[in-house]
């Protein structure tokens, strides 16, 4: 009989499903990935069918383990953040589909919120207690104010437009879980009702310095603690996966991670200080903080990287950017190029992009002025405009985003020598070469794009005892780095005039909804 130390794992983000078999090394023995189908019934709305995503996970589970299944030791999660759903806890009847982290329809209400007597008051109340006491805690709450990427303005929207909801509500049947939630429930045929602290610390309604749902967030929102569910650390046992779903295996679910702290846990970042660049769907930045938050800019968010059995957790202070992937994504749609594989040589067919200027805010846009209604521009285009400025253009916009990030976030963090950096844009030589230009910051560049899939592999593995420790698991995992050094000619002056003029261009982006209504 086959030794079983292979773990499996799934990758819900938000382009693509990822499922894989992965061995001790943290090579990836099988992999297979489907995309994510985005509905839109309205401008700023973005759902997933549950249904479909379930069907596609199913999928991509059998065709995976087809020729592991006696050797699969256990099983882990990664997932997006912040997209949620409610069901009926009585019947498992979904009232709506999910609601993704970029859905917009509580923008409204989430300015209204942030404009309201309630929060300035409470911030300048916990300013002045931070700053008398030198609370950590207090300091970060003078900065709070309620996004719509977070779950509670979302979450009241549901309960206050969705009549079932609401009498569910009433007779306390009413479940919320976001996707690993609603995975682990379906896996283990509703046995377990869980997340995990990473995933929890995330969505808005989490104390993370007394590690429970925040009886003040509840209160403020009108989300009664009885609804939302179990949080237990991310190498807990979450139960096993049910033999009836028919995978031919039963295991363990013993790792669960949101996607970001995934990916630092799977690039085995696990020292403080250790920074990683995220050039994905987002643009964002990480940095392990060890086990201290550290006072923050309502741009730079605390929160729980992973928290082991028995021990106090990890943080990581987190910088959310805009978008990335969307950008290059629209260089097809919209027939610039024909496929994301060009992108990068049609953008060198040209010297630089001849002053043309692409703001990407597909879904609003995060810095430097936070803004839900901001609209996508491009601009600088003349009679010579070729297609190759504008596809340069927009490889140079995910360049001055992440300058943008790490500029900032070095005011409050020491700058490292070099930083990590993954995500699927990362494949573009051009858009590092400029960054490491640009930034004066040395990269190492992640030869694994599967980051978060090996972080929720690698967390489900020391769950089930596959590894003893952290230490064991870096000794044990053979990653591949490439080192980019500032030694590229790549970002001329005319891009280093182009992020000048970028950051006026994004000025003019911001609010441009609200001017045309």
């Amino acid at each position: 009989m086959k030794e079983r130390n292979l773990i499996l794992a799934i990758d819900v983000g938000t382009t693509n499903c990822k499922a894989a078999v992965i061995n001790k090394s943290g090579q990836i023995l099988k992999l297979a990935v489907k995309p994510v189908s985005l509905i839109s019934p309205w401008k700023g709305w973005f759902e997933i069918c549950p249904n479909k995503l379930w069907s596609d996970i199913c999928c991509l589970i059998r065709t995976v383990s087809a020729n592991f299944k006696d050797q699969i030791l256990t099983f882990g999660i990664s997932v997006q953040r912040n997209t949620f759903i409610t069901w009926n806890k009585v019947t498992g009847e979904y009232l709506h589909n999910f609601i993704t982290w970029m859905d917009k329809r509580s923008s409204k209400m989430c300015s209204e919120w942030n404009d309201g007597y309630l929060k300035n008051m409470a911030q300048w109340v916990t300013w002045i207690l931070g700053s008398l006491c030198g609370s950590h805690r207090m300091l970060c709450a003078s900065t709070f104010s309620v996004k719509d990427n977070a779950i509670p303005m979302r979450l009241k929207w549901v309960i206050t437009n969705n009549k079932k909801a609401a009498q569910l509500l009433k007779s306390k049947e009413l479940c919320f879980g976001t996707i690993e939630t609603w995975l682990i429930w379906k896996l283990t045929r509703g046995r377990t009702w869980a997340t995990e602290f990473s995933c929890a610390s995330s969505t808005g309604i989490f104390d993370i310095w007394s590690q429970s749902w925040s009886s003040l967030m509840t209160y403020l929102f009108g989300i009664p603690v009885e609804m939302l569910p179990e949080v237990r650390p991310s190498n807990a046992n979450f139960g096993k996966v049910d033999k009836s779903l028919g995978f031919g295996f039963s295991v363990p679910i013993t790792g669960v991670l949101g996607d970001q702290q995934a990916s630092i846990f799977g690039n085995l970042l696990y020292d403080v200080g250790n920074v990683k660049l995220t050039l994905g769907t987002i643009i964002s930045c990480n940095i392990n903080t060890g086990r201290e938050t550290h006072p923050t800019s309502n741009t730079i968010y605390p929160l729980i990287g992973w928290k082991l059995k028995g021990e106090e957790p990890f943080f990581i202070a987190e910088f959310f950017a805009g978008n990335g992937g969307k950008a290059l994504d629209w260089t097809v749609t919209s027939g610039l190029v024909k496929s994301i594989s060009e992108i990068d040589s049609v953008a060198r067919q040209v010297p630089n992009s001849d002053g043309v200027i692409f703001v990407p805010a597909f879904n609003g846009i995060e810095v430097p002025l936070k803004d839900a209604f901001a609209e996508t521009s491009l601009c600088g285009i003349t009679f010579n405009t070729k297609t190759s400025h504008i596809v340069r253009a927009v490889l140079e916009s995910q360049v001055f985003l992440s300058c943008h990030v790490l500029k900032f976030i070095f005011q409050y963090y020491s700058k490292p020598p070099e930083i990590v950096v993954d995500g699927g844009i990362s494949r573009s030589s051009f858009i590092l070469e400029s960054l490491v230009q640009l930034s004066s910051v040395n990269v190492q560049k992640s030869e694994c794009v599967d980051g978060s899939l090996i972080g929720a592999a690698l967390l489900a593995g020391l769950g089930a005892g596959l590894y003893q420790s952290l230490t064991d698991i870096k000794s044990s995992v053979m990653l591949d780095f490439k080192l980019i050094t500032q030694d590229s000619k790549f970002a001329d002056d005319q891009m280093r005039d182009n992020h000048e003029k970028w950051h006026i261009s994004v000025d003019k982006c911001v609010h441009w909804s609200n001017r045309l209504a």
